[in-house]
């Protein structure tokens, strides 16, 4: 079965004009950033205009390099373990274009999601520190390098501050294709108590600011733009506010009756809270474009949680489909009770927790939650902490109307399958899967997978889907099996990566590699397909290499974004099994004269696709396209048949008997001899006139003679060099010449 899948991929790569593999890998290297988990340079975010520039969004050192590049200048750098953040313009070709950074001296900064605005900018959200406090006293940051400008001291460069206590920000920057940042937000939160009072009795860093309004940044990791410019936001909620005198305000107690939200200092928006909720909820809120007006908002979960229970979520992602749907992909950090219920729902409620549970809620433009995805499974020992499903980072094809969804499976006991719905899915352990559904109603389609070898851990990062392709980047511990195939790891106990990729339908297409001991560690967007051009990204600690290309790693960690190349991702895939039969009709007698040269063959496919020809007696006849050249009198065969392409399997073969006859030859004569095909690769074919041939003569276009004969009607040309020759046919009484391109 694989070889008649990479044959399939094969045939239409070779109608290509251009090769396949990796064509550049721009890489960004530089020093591991703070001390957490997430310490490597990695991009976030990234998207492709309609020229093929790239644009990513990152966080890196600010020592990192950028295609050799410095992000930050040295003398701006106050402390190397922080991290910055990195807009980047790179063309088609891989050269850095532009790039614009943001870095605060104190403390780090932060990126989020990157999107496009219709088709002439991008939007970055990010989180950073302002440099300046009114309070001398207060232990503040100082300086902020924000793009191309380094701000320092305690003005009020960005937005004024009078009124509020924080500090740090949410900004949604807009940048144009060129680098320019056209339009910037920058959104906290603060709270009225249950008096409709803002409240400002808050202690920050030992200073007291009883006049100011307590805010804070937006508790996000993504957030999306529709086809009208509204702006949707996935909130966090940690609404628990200590004041002074051990004064405390909380959402489920009533004591916080709303939001008051800033936008650059001056503008605030109010959304009152419809009923007590627990501390880590989520909220979704709509902005209008620019953040005029706060259109809507919702709390994902309801009012039942309890505070007792505390339980943390966790979003990762969230798309939106062409009809203006959410899909959000969330995650539960602990367990919690089963039945927790979704709010501004049809009764959608959560099922039993694990140890790491994940799901994916479906919500519609009027932000009313529709649709819940969440796996199930049955536990020999009735144990549920010992079985971890993860979700992540879902992707839409609105072309087939489809939600793509990578997850991995994971146990401690032995099962071989989990459920979705009244379906069973056939899972061994540390199974690596994705997910088709109906994205109208979130039914299952069909879903892929990767199986580990031995119990190697690992999984499917974000997907792309397209022209009945889906595509992972897969890590994975020791190796894979994949199909009917195992792909070795480079070094046993440890991870490599690949390019996956399936059909719709779960089928194994096939595989690309480029390895490297702990690669691909973080990965945070899909990669990007643009007709016939993949782009992946992705973080390591060490060099990785892809086809030909190794990158070169000069820091503890780097990360990476590859352009791949196939131009079979240009035409829909189509699996052998679901290639279609085609036949081929041929009612045409083949019983000729010479004088009838040459001949029209009028067979035909059944699927359209066109014709190929072959005479079993080159001396006899040459075919040429769809015309038969008739060269001297015999019998033979001829035979039309069609090799199929993707969505046809190759035909039966038909075959004709050919004889030809020498009856009108008198009626060529005094005509001059045809020759063919001209432009000529390999052998020249004559039809004689009628006259005897004594001798060929052949001139390069220099005046050298060439070594040639004729036999069977037919020259053979394949030694000479291309270019242009001078052929002499000699007759008893005649001497014809001709120009011959010889390819």
């Amino acid at each position: 079965m694989k070889k008649h899948i990479f044959l399939s991929i094969l045939l239409v790569a070779s109608l290509a004009s251009h090769a396949q593999g990796f064509e550049w890998v721009s890489s960004y290297t530089g020093p591991e950033i703070d001390n957490s988990d997430d310490a490597t340079n990695r991009i976030i975010g990234s998207c492709v205009d309609s020229a093929g520039n790239i644009y990513i969004l990152g966080e890196f050192s600010p020592q990192a390099q950028l295609c050799g590049e410095r992000l930050l200048p040295f003398d701006i750098i106050t402390t190397p373990i922080h991290r910055a953040i990195v807009i980047a313009k790179l063309s088609p070709s891989g050269d850095l274009l532009w790039h614009k950074a943001i870095y605060n001296g104190k403390e780090s900064c932060y990126a989020h999601a990157l999107r496009m605005v219709g088709d002439s900018s991008i939007m970055a959200m990010v989180r950073f520190y302002l440099p300046y406090s009114s309070n001398s006293s207060a232990i503040f940051y100082r300086n902020l390098y924000y793009l191309d400008t380094l701000l320092t001291g305690n003005d009020d460069y960005l937005m004024p501050t009078d009124s509020v206590s924080g500090t740090n920000y949410t900004a949604f920057i807009t940048f144009d294709f060129d680098g320019n940042a056209t339009e910037r937000h920058l959104v906290s939160v603060g709270y009225l108590d249950s008096n409709g009072n803002a409240l400002t009795n808050r202690t920050i860093f030992g200073t007291y600011y009883p006049d100011k309004l307590f805010v804070r940044p937006f508790s996000s990791e993504s957030f999306n733009i529709d086809s009208e410019g509204n702006i949707y936001i996935i909130r966090a909620v940690a609404e628990r506010v200590i004041g002074s005198n051990d004064l405390e305000w909380r959402l489920d107690d009533g004591t916080i009756s709303a939001l008051k939200i800033v936008v650059d200092g001056t503008h605030n928006l109010y959304y009152p809270i419809p009923y007590r909720t627990a501390l880590w909820n989520m909220q979704i809120l709509k902005f209008s474009p620019h953040f005029d007006s706060l259109i809507d908002a919702v709390y994902m979960f309801d009012s039942t949680l309890s505070y007792n229970v505390h339980p943390l979520f966790k979003v990762y992602s969230f798309e939106m489909d062409a009809q203006k749907n959410l899909y959000i992909n969330m995650e539960g950090r602990q367990q919690y009770p089963s039945g927790i219920r979704i709010a501004n729902s049809n009764s959608l409620h959560l099922g039993e927790s694990s140890i790491r549970p994940t799901w994916i809620l479906k919500y519609n433009p009027q932000l009313e939650a529709t649709g819940l995805v969440q796996l199930s499974y049955e536990s020999p020992s009735n144990n549920p902490s010992s079985v971890g499903i993860l979700l992540k980072y879902p992707y839409i094809d609105d072309n087939t109307n489809s939600l793509f969804v990578p997850g991995v499976f994971v146990w401690s006991e032995t099962m071989d399958h989990l459920f979705y719905n009244d379906d069973t899915l056939d899972f061994a352990n540390q199974t690596s899967f994705w997910l088709r559904l109906n994205k109208d109603d979130l039914s299952l389609l069909s879903y892929g997978k990767v199986l580990p070898v031995e119990n190697g851990r690992g999984g499917v990062y974000p997907l792309a889907a397209y022209n009945n392709r889906v595509f992972g980047q897969v890590k994975l511990m020791d190796g894979m099996n994949f199909g009917d195939m195992i792909y070795n790891a480079s070094n046993r106990g440890d991870y490599d990566c690949w390019l996956a990729i399936w059909d719709y339908s779960g089928h194994e297409v096939g595989i690309v590699n480029h390895y490297n001991v702990r690669s691909l560690d973080n990965v945070f967007n899909s990669p990007i397909i643009k007709d016939s051009i993949l782009y992946l990204t992705g973080s390591a600690y060490e060099d990785v290499t892809f086809g030909d290309i190794t990158t070169q790693n000069h820091g503890n960690s780097q990360a990476f974004i590859a352009k791949y190349i196939d131009p079979a991702f240009a035409l829909p895939y189509v699996h052998p099994s679901d290639r279609q039969e085609q036949f081929i009709t041929w009612n045409q007698e083949l019983s000729l004269t010479l004088s009838d040269s040459p001949v029209a063959l009028t067979a035909t496919s059944t699927s359209g696709l066109p014709i190929n020809y072959t005479c079993n007696d080159s001396s006899i006849a040459y075919s040429d396209g769809t015309m038969l050249y008739l060269l001297r009198n015999g019998t033979t065969t001829v035979t039309a048949s069609q090799q199929g392409d993707y969505y046809f399997l190759p035909a039966e073969p038909v075959t004709k008997n050919l004889q030809v006859n020498d009856v009108g030859t008198v009626a060529l004569a005094n005509s001059s001899p045809q020759i063919f095909p001209n432009p000529v690769s390999d052998a020249l074919y004559v039809i004689p006139n009628g006259e005897p041939i004594t001798a060929v003569r052949l001139l390069s276009s220099l005046g050298r003679q060439e070594q040639v004969t004729l036999s069977n009607n037919k020259i053979n040309l394949s030694n000479l060099s291309a270019g242009v020759y001078f052929l002499s046919i000699i007759t008893t009484s005649n001497n014809y010449q001709y120009k011959i391109l010889k390819k």
